[in-house]
């Protein structure tokens, strides 16, 4: 075998119930397009997904180690705490005597290649952006020198070295992406993942998205009829019937985008296609003419990228999108039967009590905190500042807001400039990760499915109290002037859990699980 195309596992991390603000969904696609290009070109790969398979570290490296290969890429996601114990596998099966070249591509590799190749030695090469094509110059011919546009590596003097690749500009002359695992995502459930386009016409001071593609084509979609092509084959080939698109943004910018849509509906419906697919847009792209297609031809799911119920809080992040439109989007969705998932930021560096108020009003007011799990993500959720973001640049530019660092530096921490809204957020934090303790597993991310009928009446109790909670604690800091103390806010916090563990004790243990807010920078 000449080269292998490894996911990794992904260690589960107690301190964390979701990964994916950290793991980009429009990522999931990146190896199956690698080995459609490196086979299209006769270059022989191995795509091994050990996190599909669920096998251990310990399992990975026994497997790999007992393969002969020249070249491993890996698809590397940052993991937090446990990121570390991805770079000890790969120094592991160095150790064991691999002598092949370590390959990283991903968003985490993108944004931190200093850091890593300064600090891992045995990693020799990063991809910056987009893989496709930097890693199939890798394969050719790595062996006559890695100067290749899109690598980074380190030289014989140690000097980091990467010239910029620009983005695939046609996508429609893509392979498909290669699907090995097909039967083993369907017999785990997994729903099937279609990439209609990539980056996104929006400037999102939260978002590194346009940052990975190098800010040069903030959004590129594949054609409808591309687009079709894929699915028909999909669903007369192997019967899917369920998809989801990985698109940070499904629409594109402005009329065309909304024609677009429309034409791969009217594809669908022409075909008489049976399916069912999900998509992620942002508020604005929510109109009525191109939904109603898009419903006839099978959408039933949508993540709608909120981010906020507060004006300044919007004009903050640079959405260029009003409280109004959020609600129109919403509003317009459920007239067609879809209840939308959000992205959603209660707390992030510049919260004041007043943007925290108009967050929670407007949950109320669109009546989204419908179950425990949805209330209890939605009322913590707190801004992630990764590298690669333009708020991570703004935070690590001054020091009013940075207190340390994580893993390699790549996530900054902070502290919320309002010391009120710092000790509020603390407080229901440990509210609300503890209400999502008590529950069992609400939402899988990779199917985009719950498999719960109906929410037992039992728990409208339970999202009743969090609720209640969260709006009397509120209005306590909103009246009291006076600063809290580490250990009155621990003793708050204490005191709110036992009325959740309270209300828990009178309630059966649900055994059906519920839908949850799966996406989003949050």
């Amino acid at each position: 075998m000449s080269i292998v195309l490894l996911e990794p596992p992904r260690p589960k991390n107690p301190k964390r119930f979701e990964d994916v603000v950290n793991a980009p969904l429009s990522a999931c696609l990146f190896t199956g397009y690698i080995a459609s290009i490196l086979r299209e070109n006769k270059i022989a790969v191995e795509i091994i997904n050990a996190r599909l398979h669920d096998w251990s570290i310990e399992q990975t490296v026994t497997y790999l180690s007992e393969k002969s290969f020249r070249l491993l890429c890996v698809h590397t996601v940052y993991l937090w705490e446990e990121t570390q114990v991805i770079f000890d596998m790969l120094s592991t099966l160095k150790l064991k005597g691999l002598a092949a070249h370590i390959n990283l591509y991903g968003y985490y590799p993108t944004f931190a290649y200093k850091k890593i190749l300064g600090e891992f030695p045995f990693v020799d090469s990063i991809t910056i952006g987009e893989p496709e094509f930097t890693t199939l110059d890798l394969a050719r011919g790595f062996s006559e020198g890695l100067n290749i546009p899109g690598l980074a590596f380190k030289d014989n003097n140690g000097k980091i070295v990467f010239h910029p690749r620009p983005p695939v500009k046609d996508l429609d002359q893509l392979p498909y992406p290669d699907r090995q695992d097909i039967g083993l995502y369907q017999k785990k459930g997994i729903v099937t993942y279609i990439q209609g386009s990539r980056g996104c016409y929006g400037h999102c001071t939260f978002c590194y998205l346009n940052p990975f593609y190098g800010q040069t084509n903030q959004w590129r979609g594949r054609s409808a009829k591309h687009i079709f092509d894929e699915i028909y084959k999909l669903y007369t080939d192997h019967s899917i019937k369920n998809f989801y698109f990985s698109d940070a943004n499904f629409f594109g910018p402005g009329k065309p985008g909304k024609e677009r849509a429309v034409t791969l509906a009217e594809l669908i419906l022409t075909n008489n296609l049976d399916i069912r697919f999900g998509f992620e847009c942002r508020a604005n792209d929510i109109e009525e003419y191109s939904l109603s297609w898009l419903v006839m031809a099978g959408l039933t799911n949508v993540f709608l990228g909120l981010e906020s119920g507060d004006p300044a809080s919007l004009k903050r992040f640079k959405k260029h999108t009003t409280v109004e439109e959020n609600k129109r989007a919403i509003q317009l969705l459920r007239e067609y039967g879809i209840e939308p998932t959000f992205g959603f930021i209660m707390f992030e560096p510049n919260s004041t009590l007043v943007s925290v108020r108009n967050n929670f009003e407007f949950l109320k007011e669109m009546d989204i905190m419908t179950t425990p799990a949805v209330t209890a993500h939605l009322l913590h959720h707190r801004q992630t500042l990764f590298e690669g973001t333009p708020d991570y640049q703004l935070i690590i530019g001054g020091t009013d807001c940075f207190t340390d660092t994580s893993f390699t530096d790549y996530e900054a921490s902070y502290t919320i400039k309002d010391p009120k809204v710092k000790a509020f957020s603390e407080i229901i934090t440990n509210v609300c990760r503890t209400t999502l303790s008590l529950l069992p597993k609400t939402f899988d991310c990779e199917t985009h499915t719950s498999t719960a009928t109906s929410k037992p009446a039992s728990l409208d109790k339970l999202n009743n109290t969090v609720i209640t909670l969260f709006d009397r604690t509120l209005s306590h800091f909103e009246t009291n002037t006076l600063p809290y103390s580490p250990d009155e806010v621990t003793e708050m916090s204490q005191k709110l859990i036992h009325e959740v563990g309270t209300v828990m004790q009178t309630l059966i243990r649900p055994s059906a699980t519920f839908s949850l807010v799966c996406r989003g920078n949050s």
